[in-house]
């Protein structure tokens, strides 16, 4: 009987992966699309926004196809080392950068407004 719910629950969490997958294909296409109005995480350069995007793209297609061959019984293989070696980097990458472009955008404008603080 335990072991009947614990399969259950994990096909639940495997069926949540793919769909967590599948958002995160949306919510790149979303941002790769419309880099001038990107979802409220990200913000920034419109190159930020668009290689957060691709980054997301590859993220929940990869996360996707690694829970469905996990599902069917199969072995991990390229698409968990693109989500490490890949997604991974660019989504990361693409936060930082947004993080300092905003940073920037500030420091600008306290300097333009105070004329050049000393």
């Amino acid at each position: 009987m335990l072991g009947t719910a614990i399969d259950v629950l994990d096909r639940a969490m495997d069926v949540l992966m793919v769909a967590v997958g599948l958002g995160c294909v949306w919510l790149g296409c979303w941002a790769v699309l419309r880099p001038r109005r990107p979802p409220e995480p990200i913000q920034g350069p419109v190159w930020v926004i668009r290689t957060w995007g691709l980054g997301f793209v590859l993220l929940g297609v990869s996360l996707a196809i690694e829970t469905i061959t996990l599902m069917t019984g199969g072995e991990p293989g390229w698409a968990a080392d693109v989500i490490r070696w890949v997604a991974g980097p660019l989504v990361v990458g693409s936060i930082v950068a947004a993080f300092v472009a905003r940073r920037w955008k500030r420091h600008r404008a306290r300097t333009v407004k105070g004329r050049r603080r000393a």
